[in-house]
């Protein structure tokens, strides 16, 4: 039986690569703007990271330069930059919890949660123990926090889920690896499978499976053309991929939607990303539909609801954090002097 269960796993994927090679890939339509962006707060140090409040209010950013490491600040936007919260981390991520006025981030190996509506504003740890753990990602209702945990001894990290407000033991579910992504409405995400957890050999690809926080268990797997290099989950229902696909001598970005029923479906692509990208070029507009990212020609926006990319040519920096900052309908980006934001139309 078991046997008989491998060799339908492999036909599967067999039949997903055929078929899946046969239909051509989409020529996403690009909108080009013209636009230079305008100076919003001069910052000398380098930023890592930056990330807003839904308010609009507060900017969370994760600095070089002053320190050996890094630098965590909170700065009000409102009151021209002013310093509301530091310290010394060390980690490389700050991420807002929801609409909540709570940061989620790592600090040498621990998941930090900071409320800023308490005075003073004092970290708590919100999981602490002897693992290494890294890369909180809250979710969008901001009730919990998935995060990666070092099991040790040479056998990866599995994914966990503990809640916002801390306290009590946190959902444990395997082995697995990023990237990952929460569903809008925070009962599900979606992770790769765990390298030496693939049971069949491919060339190319990745295995996606999906975990369902209310029963605590893994509910889905979902086999992948390519290889899934970052995954976003934008509205109820279908998810999508993005990796480099190659054909013809020619390699683009494509963006995967998996379905339901498992099926998949190419949706989208750029020329404007390569083949070079990974996880951390791509920042996606919370509660919407829209995805940034700092292509090799400039500011890409990728609207999926018009099926159309936005490309501001020459905007941003190679390689520098964006931020979105949907209270104002702006996109945010680190360059030399500062802090920089261009009005959307």
């Amino acid at each position: 039986m078991l046997a008989s269960c491998f060799i339908l796993v492999g036909l599967s994927y067999y039949l997903l690569n055929l078929f899946s090679g046969m239909v051509a890939v989409p020529r996403t339509a690009v909108e080009e703007r013209e636009a230079e962006g305008e100076l919003l707060l001069p910052f000398e140090e380098e930023i890592a990271y930056m990330e807003t409040s839904m308010d609009g209010r507060y900017l969370a950013t994760v600095a070089r330069g002053r320190t050996d490491g890094e630098r965590l600040l909170v700065l009000d936007l409102e009151d021209g930059g002013r310093v509301v919260w530091e310290r010394d981390i060390r980690g490389d991520r700050a991420h807002w919890a929801g609409d909540s006025l709570t940061l989620v981030f790592e600090d040498g190996g621990d998941i930090m949660s900071l409320d800023l509506r308490r005075e003073p504003p004092t970290p708590i740890g919100l999981a602490a123990g002897p693992e290494f753990e890294e890369d909180p990602l809250p979710s969008p209702d901001g009730r919990r926090v998935l995060y990666r945990a070092s099991i040790g001894g040479g056998n990866g990290d599995e994914f966990r889920v503990v809640g916002t407000e801390g306290g009590g033991e946190p959902l444990i579910f395997g082995k697995s690896r990023g990237p990952a992504a929460w569903d809008p409405l925070g009962n599900r995400f979606v992770c790769l499978v765990a390298g030496e957890d693939l049971s069949v050999g491919r060339d190319t690809g990745s295995i996606i499976q999906e975990a369902d926080v209310r029963g605590g268990a893994w509910v889905d797997r979902h086999p992948c053309r390519e290889e899934a290099r970052y995954l976003w989950w934008p509205e109820p229902g279908s998810f999508l991929y993005v990796g480099p696909y190659a054909r013809g001598g020619e390699t683009r970005a494509v963006w995967f939607e998996v379905k339901p029923s498992g099926e998949e479906e190419k949706k989208f692509s750029t020329d404007g990303l390569g083949a070079d990208f990974s996880s951390r070029f791509f920042y996606p507009e919370r509660g919407g539909t829209r995805l940034a990212y700092r292509g090799l020609e400039g500011l890409e926006i990728l609207d999926t609801r018009r099926r159309v990319i936005i490309r501001y040519r020459d905007v941003g920096t190679a390689g520098a954090p964006l931020a979105w900052r949907e209270s104002a309908g702006e996109i945010l980006w680190w360059g030399p002097g500062g802090v920089y934001r261009l009005v959307l139309e």
